[in-house]
């Protein structure tokens, strides 16, 4: 029984995980309704400083200063909202190689491992509170609850996921690799 977020495909050719991105539906139309209303704000300064409808120097620097400023908040906001409705993450195996992506639309963070340097798989389950855990998921954030080490680099993912769900997809990679020393937990 899989009722969980995450698609796992153990298929001949290796082990596929894919993690939608966590929703929060409420904040995901909220993000999306003040788009527009950042738009307008974008479109009125765009047209006050290009249109030439303030002559005074000062007021032209603070509404060009206000224009990029508001650029790059609505910039990330797009990312956010892009990610919320669209981000995966993806761990899967290839030959000797495991790929870990963060991606949306196939764009975003890509990292190809190798599967004998894998070490101490584990979850990490976070508080959820405002001061900790993973709180900043929703925004494509912070740690994910699956983490390992790599070399001597942790890497994490499992964003979107529930704390039984992690444990499950480790006791599942452990028990997939344990026997081939492709992945080992230390305790």
């Amino acid at each position: 029984m899989n009722n969980g977020k995450a698609k796992i495909d153990k298929g001949l050719n290796g082990l596929s995980i894919i993690i939608p991105s966590k929703k929060n539906w409420f904040a995901l139309l909220f993000g999306t309704v003040w788009m527009g209303g950042w738009f307008f704000g974008f479109t009125s300064a765009s047209e006050m400083l290009l249109g030439g409808g303030i002559d005074n120097i000062g007021a032209n620097g603070f509404i060009a200063f206000w224009l990029l400023a508001w650029t790059v908040g609505g910039l990330a906001i797009t990312f956010i909202l892009l990610w919320g409705y669209f981000g995966k993450e993806s761990l899967i195996e290839e030959r000797n190689q495991i790929l870990l992506e963060k991606t949306v639309f196939g764009v975003g963070k890509k990292n190809r491992l190798d599967k004998k340097e894998i070490r101490n798989i584990r979850t990490e389950i976070g508080n959820d509170s405002w001061f900790g855990g993973n709180r900043w998921a929703f925004w494509g954030l912070g740690p994910g609850k699956i983490k390992f080490d790599y070399g001597l680099k942790t890497y994490s993912f499992g964003l979107g996921v529930d704390d039984a769900e992690a444990n499950y997809i480790v006791d599942m990679l452990n028990e997939k690799f344990e026997n081939k020393n492709q992945f080992t937990t230390k305790i």
